[in-house]
């Protein structure tokens, strides 16, 4: 995430586990009750997705995306 933020591309957190709400924390929910919901929190991220995105905003988003994570892999 930090990479592309670097890269002027905002990304996010789509699936964040519930312990990590300040609501759900005071119900008593805490880290580690939700491993797979936490994994998932971790290691899966949002892109850039909105109407107004032109062709030209998306191969950016993906040129992006590929460098980053072509410079982890190799």
């Amino acid at each position: 995430m930090a990479r592309l933020k670097a890269a002027g591309i905002g990304t996010g957190v789509h699936y964040p586990a519930i312990h990590r709400f300040a609501l759900y924390r005071r119900l008593g929910w805490r880290a580690g009750d939700f491993p797979h919901a936490a994994y998932v929190g971790r290691n899966i991220l949002t892109l850039p997705l909105f109407p107004a995105m032109r062709d030209e905003d998306v191969g950016r988003v993906a040129e992006a995306l590929t460098r980053v994570l072509r410079e982890h892999i190799s």
